[in-house]
């Protein structure tokens, strides 16, 4: 959930400890909720609850890992410090909080492990148990069948229309205006009222709509706000999933879509 910043008036993570727009200290800071671990046992506990793949996660709980790619949260016998870090790629630590605040440690990872459980169900869709159908369609054998079919027979026509498909959900920037789109429908950021309202677009940017794609994703350097915070925008039903779900085998975990490269 987000909240605006008291002082520049952001919307905000309400997890966030300072406003990232402006600095300013978050005074209402969320840092757990009512059901969340607060301590590194119960996490680990709840992890195990709910069938999390920990090791296939890169998720470390209680222990200092020091190999590359990996998440963890452990307190130092020397300080008595609670740190939560990222190992990157390289190798290389980055210390995402360490103190003496358990609760927020955890929280801090917890957030993480959720994060990356939504990032996995948005690529791989719902998880379900698997029938005999569907591991039969998993197979490598079946896998060649479907991909030579699609080549022979479906590539083809797929390639005449490709650019009849429209444009990408997300933000353009356009004759000094912001604008969004969501599935057919265009919106224009309104600087003066500060909001997002329903927009037509000319032929400019109807035909030529990839010479003014940003990105699907938002950032400040837009001059906009999140198009995702407005009235307008309807979250895709994977982003209802129940965090409370079980994980089960019928995905394995795909660390790629992890980047191993940032601080966080």
């Amino acid at each position: 959930m987000k909240i605006p910043c008291e002082y520049c008036g952001q919307m905000i993570p309400e997890t966030e400890q300072t406003c990232p727009y402006c600095g300013a200290a978050n005074k209402n800071v969320k840092r757990t909720a009512y059901g969340v671990p607060t301590t590194i046992q119960e996490l680990r506990m709840y992890c195990e609850a709910h069938h999390l793949p920990l090791q296939d996660m890169r998720v470390f709980i209680g222990e200092d890992y020091r190999g590359a790619k990996a998440f963890g949260i452990y307190r130092d016998s020397s300080t008595g410090n609670f740190v939560v870090y990222k190992n990157k790629a390289d190798g290389t630590r980055a210390i995402r909080y360490e103190g003496n605040d358990e609760a927020y440690a955890v929280n801090e990872l917890y957030l993480k492990i959720k994060e990356r459980v939504d990032v996995q169900k948005a690529h791989q869709g719902p998880q379900k148990s698997r029938t005999p159908t569907e591991i039969l369609m998993k197979s490598l054998t079946f896998k060649i069948i479907i991909l030579t079919m699609c080549i022979a027979f479906i590539l083809p026509p797929a390639l005449i229309f490709w650019g009849r498909l429209g444009p990408d959900t997300g933000y353009y920037i356009y004759q000094g205006s912001t604008w969004y789109y969501d599935h057919s429908d265009w919106y224009e950021w309104d600087g003066i009222d500060s909001e997002w309202s329903p927009a037509s677009v000319d032929s400019e940017l109807k035909k030529n709509y990839e010479d003014y794609y940003q990105s699907g994703s938002w950032d400040n350097d837009y001059g906009a706000g999140d198009f995702t915070d407005s009235v307008y925008y309807s979250a895709p039903e994977w982003e209802d999933d129940d965090w409370d779900s079980d994980w089960n085998d019928s995905y394995d975990w795909d660390s790629s879509y992890d980047d191993w490269d940032s601080d966080w």
